[in-house]
């Protein structure tokens, strides 16, 4: 039995214009659906942050919870003791502190355009004094590059260091965002179980065991990533400033500026490779200030021989062995994250990126398995105890190895 022909698609004026009025309409109705997705989306991002940071201090602290709950404390009593501690720390080291912190960024907001200047005139006059360094010979000024640089870095400077004046002198919004920070630790705290179970409850029961193992290693690796990295960064930005603080012996003027630089050093470190660099360029520029170029330097070899000793002795045993990303997929988080989001995408990116290899990892568990020594020959490379590959300088592949080689050589 054969199917009835399609009807044909009348092509008259009336009907050619219905359809381009419609067409138009589901247009214009996308572009409308696009712009609220986009000012909606705009809008969660910039009320974010309090909610965001709330239920990471939250997380943070829940252990502590949960082990004064096990000793037989009530969740309430226990909540409001960690809270409590938390709130007094703060409100404490804020009270010492941040007084001391606008006073240094006001005076490094002041003082930025001469210190700049000076290190100008400096870099002119060792190019002056040694127009040749072996054989390779030197301009005898960089004016306009140099002058371009110095702008920028006075403008860098003085915007930073007055948005850091501003943000601790507190304004209303500011204020505020710090208030809702805190209730929502608090009441992220009191429900973090039960919004926990609530969330399993509506999972289809055959996924909860599954979602519970991916949720628990993503937990693991991202507040204790987190929680590591808060004490690691602390003791940094001390340490920097009581290394700032000792400098001034030799020259008393890069006092000044110890505690708002060791406070910078201990942010910037929480950002991988770019944080390093950061501190050592602030650190010369202040040690610059106070004694010259050559104190510079040496403000420079201090500070990253104390992020080497940090990096390689401190980290690892505070941290762990790190979220187990490659160094370039860490640059890469890095570099998305602050395109995205800025100073938190920085700050983020990197416990982010490793919860998602840790799904990844759940889903496909081949991602997880070390490549076979005999594929690594097959493919010109061999496999060390450390785990890494490096090319095969001569040696012979076992007799056992030699049929698996052939099979996986590429034609």
């Amino acid at each position: 039995m054969t199917s009835p022909a399609p009807t044909p698609v009348s092509t008259s004026p009336r009907n050619l214009i219905r359809l381009g009025f419609y067409t138009a309409l589901g247009v214009a109705v996308l572009y409308v659906m696009a712009l609220f997705v986009q000012h909606l989306s705009k809008a969660v991002l910039a009320v974010a942050t309090p909610f965001v940071v709330g239920t990471a201090l939250a997380l943070l602290m829940d252990p502590i919870v949960d082990r004064l709950e096990r000793r037989g404390i009530s969740r309430i009593g226990a909540v409001a003791i960690v809270f409590g501690v938390f709130l007094f720390f703060t409100i404490s080291v804020s009270y010492l502190t941040i007084p001391l912190l606008i006073d240094q960024a006001s005076q490094l907001a002041q003082n930025a355009p001469k210190s700049i200047a000076d290190m100008h005139d400096a870099v002119n006059k060792y190019l002056t004094d040694h127009p040749k360094i072996g054989p390779i010979k030197l301009p005898t000024t960089i004016d306009t590059p140099l002058s371009q640089l110095s702008a920028k870095m006075v403008t860098v400077l003085q915007n930073s260091a007055g948005g850091v004046a501003g943000f601790l002198l507190g304004s209303v919004a500011t204020i505020l965002q710090i208030v809702v920070t805190l209730i929502v630790t608090f009441y992220m705290l009191v429900d973090i179980d039960r919004l926990r179970a609530r969330f399993f409850f509506l999972l289809p029961e055959n996924r909860r065991a599954t979602v519970g193992e991916v949720a628990t290693d993503i937990g693991d690796v991202f507040t204790g990533y987190l929680r590591g990295l808060l004490i690691v960064c602390a003791m940094y930005g001390a340490a920097t400033t009581a290394l700032l603080y000792a400098m001034s012996f030799a020259h008393g003027e890069i006092a000044k500026y110890a505690l708002l630089v060791g406070a910078a050093a201990g942010v910037l470190y929480a950002v991988p490779y770019i944080g390093a660099l950061s501190t050592a360029l602030v650190t010369f520029i202040v040690a610059f200030a106070a004694g010259g170029f050559q104190f510079g330097c040496w403000g420079i070899a201090f500070t990253l021989l104390l992020n080497q000793i940090f990096d390689n002795v401190v980290t690892p045993r505070v941290v762990g062995g790190g979220v187990g990303l490659h160094p370039v997929a860490s640059l890469f988080a890095l570099t998305l994250g602050g395109e995205l989001f800025g100073l938190w995408g920085l700050l983020l990116s990197v416990p982010v990126a490793a919860s998602v290899q840790v799904v990844l990892l759940r889903l496909f568990p081949k991602l997880s398995e070390p490549t076979p020594a005999p594929f690594l020959r097959a493919q010109g490379v061999r496999a060390t105890e450390s785990g890494q590959t490096q090319q095969i300088n001569g040696d012979e592949p076992s007799e056992e190895e030699k049929p698996q080689m052939e099979k996986e050589r590429p034609k």
